[in-house]
């Protein structure tokens, strides 16, 4: 009876718990940078378990009922866990080849210890090989920066989310610090290097500074610029975190202003070592403790919930290999490798595609600079005023409103705090984005179109759609800093006597289909349409647009444009022109380019749908310098999308 009650409470905590996540989906999103995470309870774990490539955290259900945590102390575990998982994601690579960046510094101590050992006559001696010592100070640099990342981490927490500076919020988590041994007593168990590595924390949670022992003067006496040496990397880090910095930024700062003080505190312990010599194969004693050149252990943090030091390099090791399967996915995607036969894709398709791929490489470079300045710009510091002021210029308004203070401060002879001026302050200010930009292309594949305007064609496609994809994963890694999810979708319309759907608006999951769709957009414009019928597929284009899109396309929160590239006049001008109205008044942009050489009496319909009648003309005629194409449409495209984010 009792095993069935207990299995029950615990299946009762399990659904409580997943509520509880459910409720709080929003803010893990806004903190990791990925809404997709999911967050599984597990009755059986005793810390966390991140699995990336499910896209699972599994929550230590356990550990949670045996330490009685409230829903405010599980919520700190969780971001805690995941406080680097964002810059992981980015940075997988960067993380894992630290041994590589910090190669310089490992050679550096290696050498120093070897020279040490040369001092003493041991140089043959099996414990003290330079395999043994190049180990030994690789593991303990490693450790070093392993330490100062879960500083950062926690920094992170408490800038986030400020709710846990709160003074009875913060005591809980420094009561599970002390609980799991980080303690200001367990800094002086440890060698002088490990135990100012260890410091920064200590003082983050303990606001005390540890006593080191042994050392020659104390390491935190020290100041840079002026400051103290832990308010300096305090309020450093801190900045880092808050400009959405990572790795990039915090090696380079460790580098300069924490490790050297590491490094002299850890070459004063090698010069103070009593080496002695090993019998046989067993390790020799320094100062009658265990040999100081093994792995150390007494780092390791027994009893937490968090990952340890070698389950994070698991992590970061399974995130770099599914970036480089992913990378590899579409370099063999792009290079015709991957079989795309099963959506109508040959390999000659592909190889076509391939094609074209590289020669619009330089403009594709240019849009990816110009997507990236883009989002920057979407968040910014603007100048506003700000009335009812203590001090700045006087605000007409804001007088008349407190003249009876004025006069009351005029019988006084004192003006102080009336707050009767104006002041110009700066203040960040997101812009309000579309949640949804849709990007249709309607493009002319009728009999007239020949092999130069074929080939404009194609590159004008290759690189737009491309250029889009790679607009929409820089929304995605920039989520966090626009504050909301953006998305853009592609899709693609052949009319000749006939219109078809070529490419859809894909779903961002559906990843083979979409490099399908754009490979189809490409390689299937053969000029096989028969006539020059646009009207029809613009209209159709229209009736796809329900009643609620419309009201979201007024209000701005969804934005639709529409670009049409052909080689003629429209076969039906007048209904093409009512089309094209009829998508304006849905607040739809519609834009049309024409190539080639084309008659007076062409240009003429070709001016009465797109340009005559509107306020601003909807048409641009290229002629026959088709090799324009594919710069105009990027420049429509750019036009459009700075009028968008820069509103």
């Amino acid at each position: 009876m009792f095993e069935l009650d207990e299995q029950a409470l615990i299946e009762e905590s399990k659904r409580h718990c997943e509520e509880f996540l459910q409720k709080e989906q929003r803010s893990l999103a806004t903190f990791t940078g990925d809404s997709g995470l999911m967050y599984i309870p597990d009755p059986k774990l005793q810390r966390f378990l991140l699995d990336p490539s499910k896209g699972v955290l599994y929550l230590p259900l356990e550990s949670f009922l045996d330490r009685e945590l409230d829903e405010n102390q599980i919520m700190w575990h969780i971001y805690y866990e995941l406080a680097l998982y964002a810059d992981w994601k980015k940075q997988a690579k960067k993380y894992r080849n630290r041994k590589n960046d910090w190669q310089k510094e490992i050679d550096h101590m290696t050498n120093y210890v070897l020279a040490r050992i040369k001092k003493e006559g041991l140089v043959n001696d099996p414990a003290y090989q330079s395999k043994v010592i190049s180990n030994y100070v690789r593991k303990e640099i490693l450790d070093f920066l392993y330490l100062l990342d879960k500083l950062t981490a926690f920094l992170r927490v408490l800038q986030m989310c400020p709710i846990y500076r709160d003074e009875e919020n913060f005591e809980k988590i420094v009561y599970y610090m002390k609980q799991t041994g980080r303690t200001m007593e367990s800094i002086s168990q440890m060698p002088r290097h490990r135990a100012f590595a260890n410091s920064f924390l200590m003082i983050e949670l303990y606001k005390a500074e540890p006593k080191i022992e042994e050392c020659i003067e104390n390491p935190f006496d020290k100041k840079i610029f002026s400051q103290p040496l832990i308010d300096y990397i305090h309020t450093q880090l801190v900045r880092q975190i808050n400009n959405n910095r990572g790795i990039i930024d915090r090696d380079p700062f460790i580098r300069s202003f924490i490790f050297p003080t590491f490094e002299q505190l850890w070459k004063q312990e090698i010069d103070e070592m009593i080496f002695y010599k090993s019998k046989g194969q067993e390790e020799e004693l320094i100062k009658g403790s265990k040999n100081s050149f093994e792995p150390s252990k007494s780092d390791e943090i027994p009893d937490s919930l968090e990952s340890t030091q070698e389950e994070v390099e698991k992590i970061l090791e399974e995130m770099q290999n599914q970036q480089d399967q992913s990378s590899e996915s579409i370099q063999n995607t792009l290079q015709g490798k991957v079989d795309l036969e099963v959506y109508g894709i040959s390999q000659s398709d592909q190889q076509l595609f391939q094609f074209y791929s590289n020669k619009m490489k330089p403009e594709r470079e240019q849009m990816r600079q110009f997507w990236k300045k883009l989002i920057g710009d979407a968040k910014k510091e603007i100048s506003v005023k700000k009335e009812d002021q203590v001090n700045g210029k006087l605000d007409i308004d804001s007088f008349i409103n407190t003249y009876p203070d004025f006069v009351e401060a005029e019988k006084k002879g004192n003006y102080k705090n009336l707050p009767i001026f104006n002041k110009y302050l700066l203040e960040t200010q997101a812009d309000v984005l579309p949640e949804r930009i849709e990007i249709s292309f309607v493009i002319d594949n009728s009999g007239s179109m020949d092999a130069s305007k074929i080939e404009a064609a194609r590159k004008a496609l290759a690189v737009t759609l491309l250029s889009i994809d790679d607009f929409n994963g820089y929304l995605k890694g920039n989520a966090e800093l626009l504050n909301q999810k953006v998305e853009v979708l592609s899709e693609t319309w052949f009319f000749g006597s006939k219109y078809y759907n070529v490419k859809d608006f894909n779903h961002k999951n559906l990843k083979e289909k979409e490099k399908s769709d754009i490979i189809r957009s490409i390689v299937k414009l053969d000029a096989t349409g028969g006539a020059t019928d646009d009207a029809s597929c613009l209209r159709e284009i229209s009736n796809n647009i329900t009643s609620l899109q419309e009201r979201e396309l007024k209000k701005g929160k969804q934005i639709k444009i529409v670009f049409e590239i052909t080689d003629g006049a429209s076969s039906f001008p007048g209904t093409a022109k009512e089309a094209v109205q009829e998508l304006l008044y849905k607040h739809v942009e519609v834009y049309a380019f024409q190539i080639g050489k084309n008659s007076e009496t062409n240009e003429k319909i070709f001016n009465f749908v797109w340009n005559e009648g509107y306020k601003q003309p909807h048409g641009v005629i290229i002629g026959e310098q088709v090799e324009k194409l594919p710069k105009e449409l990027l420049k429509a495209v750019r036009k459009n999308m700075q009028s968008i984010f820069k509103n």
